[in-house]
């Protein structure tokens, strides 16, 4: 296998790609993707979360992140998948992971529409990344990862049009809740109080709250919890992993002591959550 099939991979969903395949079930994402709609209407659930799309739109999804689309109009884009391992530098990786809506809060995007005079450039990008991941020539592998950078340094700039003037005047601040978010990602199944991030961070509990709110609008505990519960619901959503093993995975050694902190955070038990998806 090639290093351009094993990296990345590209599908063109044209008309009718909606009556069958990967996304019209729920489906678990192993690369990063990323989706462009060019046209159509529907409805795209990421996280058991409902996000409506019309017209041209991207998607960005982790690995890890469960996804079904349903469209209700004739719907024609591309999906481009790669492995993390494309980006040469960690800070690339950084600010793709964090600057394209890969981290949810409530002042991110996880739809970007995309503005009518960007649509050619999008278009013409797809159209290049699919001729290069199709002729597979020595160097392809360079080559898409620059039209990927080039992709999502556009749609960086969409999500920046969005976002109010307080993130770019509070830069320090900001730069704490963004290193914030990126180790929950990185430590959530093991690190799961605010003192173990402030320590990672040289910083005080407070001045994590205090970034927190003002950025996502809830507290640093609450982002730690609702990133392990959104964890619990996937697995739980897909595999129907068992309550005990679903704890432990999750940083919990006592079953019962899980179950409360779901029960606490969800309003019912993981059985019960478990049972209603399996029964629908």
């Amino acid at each position: 296998m090639s290093q351009t099939q094993e990296n990345f991979k590209v599908d063109i969903l044209a008309e009718g790609f909606h009556s069958s395949g990967e996304f019209e079930k729920k489906h678990l994402n192993n690369y990063f993707e990323i989706i462009w709609l060019k046209n159509g209407k529907g409805n795209h659930q990421i996280d058991m979360i409902d996000h409506a799309y019309e017209g041209s739109v991207l998607f960005f999804l982790a690995p890890g992140q469960v996804h079904e689309l349903f469209s209700s109009e004739k719907t024609e884009g591309y999906s481009l998948k790669f492995l993390a391992s494309v980006f040469r530098l960690e800070n690339d990786f950084v600010d793709f992971l964090f600057d394209t809506c890969l981290l949810d809060s409530k002042k991110s995007c996880p739809v970007i529409t995309v503005p009518d005079h960007l649509n050619d450039t999008i278009s013409e990008l797809f159209f290049r990344i699919v001729e290069e991941y199709t002729r597979r020539l020595p160097g392809a592998d360079v080559v898409l990862s620059s039209y990927l950078k080039i992709l999502t340094t556009h749609a960086r700039r969409i999500k920046d049009s969005y976002l109010s003037r307080e993130v770019h005047l509070s830069k320090p601040q900001y730069t704490l809740f963004r290193k914030f978010r990126i180790l929950v990602e990185q430590h959530y199944k093991t690190k799961h109080s605010v003192q173990d991030y402030a320590l990672m961070l040289h910083t005080q509990p407070r001045s994590l709250n205090a970034a927190s709110r003002k950025f996502a609008d809830r507290s640093a505990l609450e982002i730690i919890q609702e990133r392990i519960i959104l964890e619990a619901k996937r697995k739980l959503y897909l595999n129907g992993v068992s309550i005990k093993q679903l704890g432990y995975e999750l940083g919990y050694e006592d079953p019962a002591y899980f179950t409360r902190f779901f029960r606490k955070n969800v309003g019912i038990s993981p059985q019960y959550f478990k049972t209603a998806i399996l029964e629908s």
